[in-house]
């Protein structure tokens, strides 16, 4: 019985990964409007008035350049009123936004102060919020899991 649920799994990871589900799911998702300014701590907000959430570096290992330390501009982050210090190993940031759907948009800002809009390192948007112990579940079912078998966004 266990090997059927097993290869059912791995059939429904297999078909989510390569659903329009999946794929299309940067239809969903916004980047901020101008300038994110600190509002406190790790959050921020856009021109629109919109709330970001800077993520901490272990929830942003997905969407780092792959071990190698990058040279980091004379001013890092333009765009980022109240920037963290960068850091040349993990130089992209990560904010999220939640959205009234349980979900959230997701950007990856890039030292230079742009958005990494294409490639398996985007950010793309996030059909459960990664917030608490329900939104982290959903998180990883309805997202991570996917990816991981078809990253190859529209």
């Amino acid at each position: 019985m266990w090997l059927i649920s097993i290869v059912l799994l791995m059939v429904a990871l297999w078909w989510a990964g390569h659903s329009e589900w999946h794929l299309n799911r940067n239809q969903y998702n916004e980047s901020p409007t101008g300038q994110l300014m600190m509002v406190a701590g790790t959050t921020y907000k856009d021109e629109a008035g919109r709330i970001w959430e800077l993520q901490p570096s272990s929830k942003n290992i997905f969407h780092q350049p792959d071990n190698t330390p990058v040279t980091l501009p004379a001013v890092p982050y333009p765009n980022l009123v109240g920037a963290p210090v960068a850091d040349p190993m993990n130089p992209n940031l990560k904010f999220l936004s939640p959205t009234g759907r349980g979900g959230s948009c997701e950007v990856i800002m890039q030292p230079n102060g742009e958005y990494l809009e294409e490639g398996p390192k985007m950010g793309t948007y996030n059909y459960g919020h990664p917030s608490g112990i329900w939104g982290n579940l959903k998180h990883a079912v309805l997202d991570v899991a996917p990816h991981f078998i078809c990253g190859d966004y529209r």
